[in-house]
């Protein structure tokens, strides 16, 4: 049996936009764990766990972790790495956990965050999209594009319109600001966004359809630091779980949710003892909204809302004006599920290193009692669910943190999958087979801001032939606008052109491309 972890201690820093207060990774690392230690009782480690995503390319600097230690004056104590994408934090504690569960430390010192702001934000998401696979980067997808391809199927799945969904996204971000916008911490604190701003065509341009600028969160630096130790303490960690996913979405079951967070989900769950996670009371949950639309898709993979009504649950009437995030029903401080009352990812910031130590964190002062906010602190939180997106969602951590008071029980849980052998590569399709194919578009999006040499927009689309997925660009006739949520569903022929690169045209067989234009325009006179 593993040996009960505890949370001996919290440092955070305030998520900076400026890149002005932090000098360098070291400095920001340092406020972290200066705080770690004022708030805890624990003054030496066995190990340190460093997370931090990039610092070759943010910070020119390899080896990071001794060059950390060394800084912070703990030279000699063994000192490691860890890096999952944008998962980074949340890894890097998972593997803290490990080290004093298994009886190796008594106490060791996590620190994970990144100091991003070295380089513009146009060389930022070139950085970030190296975390892609190469074939969806040859396509131009960005991380923005591929969280694009998954928004349009699950909206495609759950029968929302793209007007619909410009409604529900335009109101998460609402939700978002008001909340970060009383957090001290984070980086839009005093920022709220008036619904009108989203609609600003001048300011709120497109990214990947259906995303815009204020659906994607922040270039930012922070730190978060958490001691972890085997003496008994007033938090314990009660369930970890993560898994990954194909690298790219063409390999992937379903395009309209994670799978890898279902599975990270299941395992976190299973080792908590927890049956039903909608039947749990004095909970608190810091979800990973990268962009907006990842909030309802990723309350619903973790088995907390269903499909039907998460929608509502996070932002209510999408006709009407919206209200009081804290005062939410569901989602606020008094609902059954309390959600990313940090401001998420989206205004507390999203220092990519860092970002799955901070909802770990601010799980952890929830349970305390200590929210940076005291107006979105939740009374009586006993049990917080951190959950951390790697990557396109190929990479997820779900950490369940619980009050060492806590009268809950334990329940027998059926096991989950937890041993995996390896499997066969998909094949690669032969592009003599594929020239004038018949296939289906499962969905599209257009890249407005590309990671490739390619300039956008790009309209590309995931097609299906018959089981076998390939990422293709439309070959559309010059000067037409199309709807990208017009596309799902509709029957396709792939070409090879000269230049070697496969796309797709609407089938004119069954009168598709002729019968398509002339809705969309019917619909958008």
């Amino acid at each position: 049996m593993p040996k009960p972890v505890y949370i001996a201690g919290v440092g955070l820093t305030k998520v900076d936009l400026t890149g002005r207060v932090f000098g360098s990774i070291f400095d920001l690392f340092a406020q972290a764990f200066a705080r770690a230690l004022q708030d805890s009782r624990v003054r030496s480690f066995d190990a340190v766990q460093i997370g931090i995503m990039d610092s070759e390319e943010f910070e020119n600097r390899a080896n990071i972790a001794a060059k950390v230690v060394d800084r912070l004056g703990l030279r000699g104590v063994p000192a490691v790495r860890s890096e999952t994408a944008s998962s980074t934090g949340a890894a890097a504690f998972h593997e803290a956990y490990h080290k004093i569960a298994s009886g190796q430390c008594e106490s060791v010192l996590v620190l994970a965050g990144e100091r991003m702001k070295t380089v513009t934000t146009q060389v930022a998401t070139h950085i970030m999209s190296k975390t892609v696979d190469p074939e969806e980067r040859r396509f131009g997808f960005t991380m923005p594009g591929l969280i694009a391809l998954v928004t349009q199927a699950w909206l495609g799945k759950a029968g929302i319109s793209q007007e619909e969904a410009r409604a529900i996204l335009a109101r998460l971000m609402v939700r978002a600001h008001a909340l970060g916008a009383e957090n001290p911490l984070a980086a839009f604190y005093g920022k709220p966004e008036k619904l009108e701003a989203y609609f600003d065509a001048a300011k709120n341009l497109p990214v990947a359809t259906p995303l815009m600028r204020k659906d994607c969160s922040p270039i930012c630096d922070g730190a978060a630091a958490m001691i972890l130790t085997s003496r008994p303490d007033g938090l314990c960690v009660a369930g970890l779980g993560s898994a990954t996913e194909s690298s790219s979405v063409l390999d992937r079951d379903a395009l309209d949710h994670l799978d890898a967070t279902r599975q990270a989900a299941r395992v976190a769950y299973y080792r908590a003892g927890i049956r039903d996670p909608r039947r749990l009371t004095g909970l608190v949950v810091e979800a990973h909204d990268a962009f907006n639309s990842l909030l309802p898709i990723d309350l619903v993979d973790l088995g907390l809302l269903r499909d039907d009504e998460v929608v509502e649950a996070l932002v209510g009437d999408t006709n009407g004006t919206p209200g009081d995030p804290v005062a939410n029903p569901v989602t606020g401080i008094a609902g059954r599920v309390p959600t990313n009352l940090s401001g998420g990812l989206k205004a507390r910031g999203h220092p990519v290193g860092g970002t799955g130590l901070f909802q770990i964190a601010e799980c952890a002062l929830q349970l305390q009692g200590r929210f940076p906010n005291p107006r979105a602190q939740v009374h009586g939180a006993t049990i917080g669910i951190a959950h951390s997106i790697g990557g396109p969602g190929n990479n997820v951590f779900v950490t369940i943190l619980e009050s060492s008071e806590s009268l809950r029980l334990p329940e027998a849980v059926p096991e989950p999958r937890l041993h995996f052998q390896a499997c066969a590569p998909r094949p690669t399709p032969d592009p003599a087979q594929l020239d004038g194919a018949r296939a289906v578009v499962e969905a599209a999006t257009t890249i407005h801001v590309t990671a490739g040499p390619q300039e956008g927009p790009v309209h590309v689309a995931v097609v299906n032939l018959d089981g076998t997925r390939v990422f293709a660009r439309l070959d559309h006739p010059a000067g037409e606008e199309l709807p990208e949520g017009a596309l799902a569903g509709q029957r396709v022929r792939l070409l090879i052109k000269d230049d070697g690169d496969r796309y797709f045209q609407l089938d004119r067989d069954r009168g598709g491309i002729g019968q398509l234009f002339t809705r969309i325009r019917a619909a958008l006179s």
